[in-house]
Order: structure tokens, then sequence, then C-alpha cells
């Protein structure tokens, strides 16, 4: 659930105990997994009912009474059923993470705009992405991409292309949107994945591409660079 929250896991994603588990190997030591801890024991144990039920066996008030069967009950057979297909191998399990991954990275919303004419705009999903992108206005392959509420961004191009005056970090963003744009224009739709990690910059997406062998071996690198982000994001200056 924590993962769902921070953004890793798609919302609507049924994963079983195993999967959970690597997820938690993986993101261990970092925001996540002390989340999850803070949540599992504050909101989800109940310490007190524990206690009185420890302490009724203690006192002999209850007693556990162990029956020795050759075969398991309708409940137990289809855990185990199910556990039995999910008890694959490491390198599956992963694979079931990286399908989790990508299904979000499909479903990432963005705000696609021409940094050639800036007065296209179009909100598409990643997986609504069929072949290359260009303006319908005016025709350029130069789109830039942000996030789906981002609304300055086509007014800092405008401005920008106007030769109106812009801050500093306003002329950061056009730059940043400049080379994002050079890098759809380059990789397509796979650069758009790729933005869509979380955490995930241009220049880090730039080398997440240049190094492309194929599609799992590319969720799997989205998925170590979003690992680093969590892991690192505590010690960045937000400047």
């Amino acid at each position: 659930m924590v993962s769902k929250k921070f953004g890793l896991v798609e919302k609507n994603a049924v994963y079983d105990k195993r999967l959970s588990r690597y997820i938690y190997d993986r993101y261990s030591k970092t925001p996540i997994s002390k989340e999850s801890l803070r949540e599992l024991v504050h909101d989800k144990f109940d310490v007190k009912g524990t206690e009185d039920i420890l302490g009724k066996i203690r006192n002999k008030e209850t007693s556990i009474h162990w029956l020795d069967l050759t075969h398991f009950s309708p409940l137990a057979q289809s855990v185990i059923e199910h556990h039995s297909k999910a008890s694959s191998s490491p390198l599956s399990i992963e694979k079931g993470v990286l399908e989790l991954i990508k299904e979000r990275l499909d479903k990432t919303k963005h705000r696609l705009i021409c940094i050639r004419c800036g007065k296209w705009e179009r909100l598409v999903e990643t997986r609504e992405i069929m072949g290359s992108i260009s303006c319908r206005l005016c025709g350029s392959k130069l789109i830039t991409t942000t996030f789906s509420s981002d609304y300055e961004l086509s007014r800092i191009i405008l401005n920008k292309l106007k030769g109106s005056e812009i801050n500093s970090d306003q002329n950061h963003k056009f730059e940043r949107a400049w080379k994002t744009a050079s890098l759809i224009n380059n990789f397509g739709k796979k650069a758009l994945t790729v933005l869509s990690g979380y955490g995930i910059g241009v220049e880090t997406a730039a080398r997440i591409l240049r190094n492309y062998v194929d599609d799992e071996n590319l969720y799997r690198s989205i998925y170590d660079a979003e690992r680093q982000y969590v892991i690192t994001r505590g010690f960045w200056n937000d400047k």
C-alpha cells in the first residue's frame, strides 16, 4: 500500500506476498520501508488484542489444540495453490515487479507542448503514443513534456519565443524542456516511458536510453533509477 502511495506501483495493481517482500527488500532503508513499518506497527497491529490473547493462553483461560490431518481443508488448499503459482524463482518474481512498474508507467499522464510554436498542447497517457510525435499546428517534431498539472511551462515557452523577459528559474525550465524535446525527438515513446519514472530527470533518462538493449532491460534500468532516487532524495538540496 505504501509503495502505491509513493507512486512506485500502480494504485489498482494486485500482487502477492512474495512480490511484496521483493519490493520491500529492494527499497529497504528508504522512506518507503520506514513508512511501511510505521503503518504496520501503529495502524495494522492490534497490540492490545494480542496481549489479551497471550495472557489468556498463559493463564490457561484459552487452550491451543493441535490436529494432525492428512488433507488440507478447502480454505487452506486454495491458499497453497495460490502460493505454488507465486513461488517461482527470484528472476520471475523480479519480472512480476517489472510488470507492475510497466503498468504504472504506461498510465502516466503527460502534458505535451510544442517547443517551436508553444501553441499546441495535448494531454496523453504514455500508452496512447503509437508513432512519432509532432505538432498539429506547425508540424515540428520538437515536442517536450511536463507534468499533467503543469500549466506554467507553455507560458514560459511562449514568452521565450516572443523574446519577453523571463527570470533565471523560468529560463532553467525552458532549457530543460528543450533537452526533453530533443530526447523525445530522438527516442520517441521510449523517452516518454523513461521520463514517466519516479524522480527521473532528463539527464538520467538520456543515460538510460543510450544504454538501451531491450524493453526488459529498459524497465529494470528505470526501476533501479527510481530506487536510487528514493534512497538519495533526503540528501538533495532543494533550493
